[in-house]
């Protein structure tokens, strides 16, 4: 990757955008041109692909990446995009979109350890699926450590775009769509959980014939989860689709006031907490496994924190204490409720 050419698009997105506060810095934010998302700590290599999924009967398409155990050794950028202007449009488009405008740099930057488009690990058995979600106007690679760490003890982990309302997404023709302003009005909220609820359905559907991983999925061993509204579609998507087998929220609520009721659900799930003190208007998820990170914030388990993320977002939890703790919680729990089913 050109560091220069990215750092000189990224330059001039500061000097346009200095009245919008470009110009602000953040303590927290990890050196220009570091490899910032902590190493997976499973036992296997990881790859990633990424692909487009198209429902040609409703016209929805999604773009989603994929993490699996590979033998190949090898590093990727954090952000899945063709090219430097594209990969720096991403990344400051994003940045804005999640309050943390002085994490774009970093975020252009930032590799994980994954090697792209490399192949499968054909020597082991069908793997345990967990797709995931991230929340309103996120992007997919904000749960790209999660995810590889994830696939590093032998799952294919599957993270989608939610096209529409992620903040920059670029298709593989190149194309790159820009999400549309979000709101936490009701009905606006109901409309987005239904097309999250199709988006995450739609790879469902298409898992076994998915590049790469499709042949080695174990379609009797789904789980889904995500972050925030991710999380609530998780748990309205279970309550619909027998294809869900266990489920985890990631500070989520379990409906939206006005949008979406809880559901009582037969498949097991997990609430991992972490704003405090937990909004009261949040529903919980009757009969969750509960568990909580002290100190932590809304985005503590995604990659915002090591990006640079500040407290307001991030709680005063040690970014790197955070990730720890939230891959061990949401890997141990799936691997007891995995290995059941």
């Amino acid at each position: 990757m050109n560091r220069r050419a990215i750092a000189a698009a990224l330059a001039a997105a500061v000097v346009v955008g200095t009245g919008s506060g470009w110009l602000a810095t953040d303590a927290h934010a990890a050196p220009l041109g570091s490899s910032t998302i902590a190493q997976a700590d499973g036992s296997h290599h990881v790859g990633r692909v990424d692909t487009e999924l198209v429902d040609s009967q409703q016209g929805r398409r999604i773009m989603v990446s994929a993490w699996y155990p590979t033998a190949s050794v090898g590093a990727a950028s954090l952000i899945p995009a063709h090219g430097l202007a594209a990969t720096a449009r991403i990344a400051r488009t994003s940045a804005i979109w999640m309050h943390a405008p002085a994490t774009a740099p970093t975020m252009a930057f930032a590799m994980v350890s994954a090697t792209q488009d490399a192949p499968a690990d054909t020597t082991l058995d069908r793997m345990p699926v967990v797709v995931l979600s991230p929340g309103l106007g996120t992007p997919r690679w904000i749960l790209s450590g999660l995810a590889d760490d994830l696939a590093s003890a032998g799952r294919i982990v599957i993270v989608i775009d939610h096209i529409g309302e992620s903040p920059a997404v670029q298709l593989p023709d190149g194309e790159i769509i820009t999400g549309a302003p979000t709101s936490v009005d009701p009905d606006y909220m109901r409309e987005r959980l239904a097309a999250r609820e199709d988006d995450m359905r739609l790879i469902l559907d298409q898992l076994p014939t998915l590049p790469v991983v499709g042949p080695l999925a174990d379609l009797e061993r789904i789980a889904v989860g995500g972050h925030s509204l991710g999380g609530t579609t998780a748990v309205q998507l279970a309550a619909a689709d027998p294809r869900v087998r266990a489920v985890v929220m990631i500070d989520a609520p379990a409906g939206w006031p006005g949008a979406a009721d809880a559901h009582q659900l037969a498949a097991p799930v997990l609430e991992l907490r972490l704003s405090d003190p937990w909004p009261a208007e949040w529903p919980h998820q009757p009969g969750a496994d509960v568990s909580q990170i002290w100190g932590a914030g809304h985005y503590s388990a995604t990659d915002l924190c090591v990006l640079g993320g500040g407290t307001d977002l991030c709680g005063t939890v040690p970014a790197a204490q955070a990730t720890s703790s939230s891959r061990a919680l949401i890997g141990s729990w799936l691997d007891t409720h995995q290995e059941q089913m």
